[in-house]
């Protein structure tokens, strides 16, 4: 099936999302602490994994790291994991809009099966 042919199937959970506290904005700024918690104890977690093998193995010391320069490749790449991760901690509001501005029917459950078989 070419590209536009595609049919696309909303990556998001329908139904109400569930509310814990009595002001959805508290709700939301939960939902993304939480999505930072997880983020950044995953990344700590990975920067000190690199450390240690990088330092075992005498590739690299501490004071490298701490006056790396990034090229400009490097930059854009980090540029496009930062969108990334903006777009992953804002995924309560962009769901929440994306549900408000949804004009079309949800798609059929026929072309829905076709897409996934594809």
């Amino acid at each position: 099936m070419a590209d536009a042919d595609r049919i696309e199937i909303p990556r998001s959970a329908k139904g109400k999302r569930p509310q814990y506290f009595d002001d959805p904005a508290s709700d939301k700024l939960h939902f993304m602490i939480m999505a930072l918690v997880e983020e950044l104890s995953v990344t700590r977690d990975r920067v000190d994994a690199l450390e240690r093998v990088l330092e075992r193995k005498s590739v690299s010391t501490m004071a490298e790291v701490d006056h790396f320069e990034p090229t400009e490749e490097d930059e854009a790449q980090r540029t496009q994991r930062r969108a990334a991760y903006v777009a992953k901690i804002m995924k309560c509001f962009a769901d929440e809009a994306a549900q408000v501005e949804r004009k079309d029917p949800a798609l059929d459950f026929e072309k829905v099966v076709e897409a996934i078989a594809e």
